[in-house]
């Protein structure tokens, strides 16, 4: 490597032997330039061919020991040629002013301040959070929109393990990019291109650019947000609990939660002091999340929703001691939300029955019930429909339910229950609640409300087309009650428009998961219960009876492909072999589509599944945006690759748990299968 200062520009000239580790001083600006040679030896050449922005954004392995070692494909060379992508599609945009924020993983500093000082540099301001180190993806969400920037990114990996890490781009509504991701794909491989040509150089400004800015603040108008969409009477409760006694668990697993979710509890009265209701766990901000999911000498990550996750985090052991009545659990970027809750021993076969999670403790007289994401969103529908019933409110707009498709439908019956209970005032009003279905990715939310907007000011009905080419009616007035994915993010929106600083902007609801809003919600829910001396259990149970809800039992097997922590040659092997599994298997339930008959399809699934199961008959096969689905009637499964980790996601839904158990099980087994397979085949002979 060959580095000399000129003009206060050091210049720097990597060549095919140069060290990829390269010195990047703040008090000047910085040209690196590369080689064919070094792109060839590092393998940045074959990154380019891959690299995509996904579904949640860029996000890949890293090394922790050494960010610029290019062993592993997320490096602070691919993160300053994506930046320098970026920064040439927001050139040709017009776009100005960005916000950048991150979490707590390794190296988000660095790769904030190589992407600020590479747009910079391109004459684009960076604002980052003006009092934090950490910002939650909520609230670069909301702060985009907010304070009227042209977009931004958070540094977030989300809920994966530790040895990943990612960039998730933001457009100016603070979704998820999705008009550039193509053209910043495309601008990627063109800088391949000039790579190849030796003509490749990147210009990083100053780190005291006038450009890069500490003024990024979101927490009061998010606040006022958070008033449209969840009623004062909420918060009301919550201090009432307060004052009562109720204490309340939360884990942010060393995320960005801790430092802001206290200014946003402090606007609204809750004590997160020795003597108040928040009792935090694991709040010191650390880049191995407390260890939470190093179980076994496995990494786990610390996705919440994980059993294996939520079950040893810490919060069981206080609940069963007493220290608090419920508890709670944030992953790193607050996207995430779950739930761990106590009740009563005598009601453990029932709460299971119903699809409860429960675990009984000998000698104990209660039982700790563990809350998928779907459950607790089911809840949250309910009971957010009820209060809008009582106050006349739900008659006034179509209330628009969002899940995605391997969702759970129990979520989606509430509209039919209610649309039938209040018929006639519906009809009187001309709504009714609404059901649109999305494929994974909560950017397909952000496009749902982002058209909604769109067509509420043209005026008429609002029509919007899913991913399968049907057309479907959200009415003359919707409005977004929730949108929920089954992975454990959420959000909701309120009856009135909210509107950014200057009033240039109007949003009828968030465009990314907010976990803070989905919290403030359930601990509402938690007051309540907690005054009336009752459990999340039996609340679940009553309104599962109550509505006469029939997708109860919900099941998600994650087959992971290949291990990713691997480097180098091996990783490279793995991955060859995972992605092979992933393709048969993808294409193969894709195939359904094309056969003649449902009939046909059932034959072909009997065939893979051998004797293992009875497949029953089948009543509609599609494709759902980025998966197959299968509806037998009275249960549907879904077959789709993660967008963010090596697995394959099986998802069944219906009323018997042992026999969707036995199906969902009988289908892994067919990618059992191929992998030994691939393997075999892969070994030396």
């Amino acid at each position: 490597m060959g580095a000399v200062k000129q003009d206060s520009v050091m210049k720097v000239q990597l060549k095919e032997e140069s060290d990829p580790r390269i010195s990047m001083p703040p008090d000047c600006e910085i040209e690196v330039r590369y080689s064919k040679g070094f792109f060839s030896r590092n393998g940045l050449f074959k990154w380019i061919d891959r690299f995509e922005l996904g579904t949640a954004g860029y996000r890949d392995t890293f090394n922790m020991e050494n960010f610029f070692d290019t062993d592993a494909p997320f490096n602070a060379h691919t993160v300053m040629i994506m930046a320098e992508a970026l920064a040439r599609v927001y050139n040709r945009h017009g776009v100005q002013s960005v916000h950048l924020g991150g979490e707590v993983r390794r190296y988000t500093s660095d790769i904030i301040e190589f992407v600020s000082r590479i747009l910079a540099r391109h004459s684009i301001s960076a604002h980052l959070h003006a009092d934090e180190d950490t910002t939650p993806i909520w609230g670069s969400s909301f702060g985009v929109f907010y304070n009227e920037l042209d977009g931004g990114a958070n540094v977030t990996a989300s809920h994966s393990q530790a040895f990943k890490q990612g960039i998730k781009p933001m457009d100016e509504k603070g979704m998820q990019l999705l008009d550039m991701a193509d053209e910043i794909r495309d601008e990627v491989k063109r800088i391949g291109e000039e790579a190849r040509e030796d003509r490749f150089a990147i210009c990083l400004s100053r780190k005291d650019s006038p450009l890069i800015r500490r003024d990024f603040r979101f927490v009061p108008g998010y606040v006022e947000y958070l008033k449209q969409t969840i009623p004062e009477e909420a918060f009301k409760l919550i201090r009432k609990a307060q004052e009562s006694g109720m204490k309340v668990g939360v884990s942010t697993v060393g995320g960005s939660m801790h430092e802001n979710s206290l200014p946003v509890f402090e606007r609204f009265g809750i004590d997160t002091g020795p003597s108040g209701s928040i009792r935090y766990m694991h709040w010191e901000k650390r880049d191995d999340f407390h260890r939470v999911g190093n179980i076994q000498g496995e990494d786990y990550g610390c996705d919440p929703t994980k059993q294996i996750i939520y079950r040893n985090i810490g919060l069981k052991e206080k609940l069963l001691a007493g220290e608090i009545h419920f508890g709670f659990i944030w992953d790193p970027d607050g996207d995430r939300y779950n739930m761990v809750t106590l009740a009563d021993s005598s009601i453990a076969e029932e709460a299971a029955g119903i699809g409860l999670e429960v675990e009984t403790v000998p000698g104990v007289s209660q039982i700790v019930v563990y809350f998928k994401p779907n459950q607790i969103y089911f809840l949250n529908a309910a009971l957010k429909l009820e209060m809008l019933a009582r106050s006349g409110d739900l008659f006034e707009y179509d209330q628009v339910i969002g899940t995605t498709f391997p969702t759970s439908r129990s979520i989606g019956e509430l509209a039919d229950v209610f649309n039938r209970k209040y018929s006639h005032q519906f009809e009187s009003k001309g709504t009714r609640v609404r059901v649109f279905n999305t494929p994974v990715g909560f950017k397909y939310f952000g496009s749902m409300v982002g058209e909604v907007e769109e067509q509420l000011r043209r005026g008429g009905e609002v029509v919007l087309t899913d991913a399968t080419g049907k057309k479907v009616s959200l009415g003359f007035k919707p409005r977004i009650l929730i949108m929920a994915e089954e992975s454990g993010g959420a959000a909701m929106g309120g009856l009135e428009w909210s509107v950014s600083k200057n009033g240039r902007r109007r949003s009828l609801a968030m465009k990314e998961k907010d976990g803070m809003q989905v919290a403030l919600m359930n601990l509402s829910i938690m007051a309540g219960l907690y005054l009336n001396k009752s459990s999340f259990a039996q609340l679940y149970m009553d309104k599962i009876r109550e509505y006469d809800i029939q997708f109860r039992y919900y099941h998600r097997i994650d087959k992971k492909l290949f291990e990713e922590s691997l480097r180098g040659e091996e990783r490279e092997r793995a991955q060859a072999i995972g992605n092979q599994a992933k393709e048969y298997m993808v294409e193969t339930f894709k195939s359904f589509l094309g056969k003649p008959s449902t009939e046909e399809v059932r034959k072909e699934l009997q065939k893979l599944v051998g004797g293992a199961v009875t497949v029953p008959g089948i009543k509609r096969v599609f494709w759902a945006g980025d998966g197959t689905y299968i509806d037998f009637g009275s249960f549907w499964f879904e077959l789709r690759a993660s967008g963010t980790d090596a697995v394959l996601r099986f998802y069944i839904e219906g009323k018997d748990k042992a026999y969707l158990s036995k199906v969902n099980m009988a289908f892994v087994s067919i990618a059992d299968r191929k992998i030994k397979e691939l393997n075999a085949e892969a070994k030396p002979r």
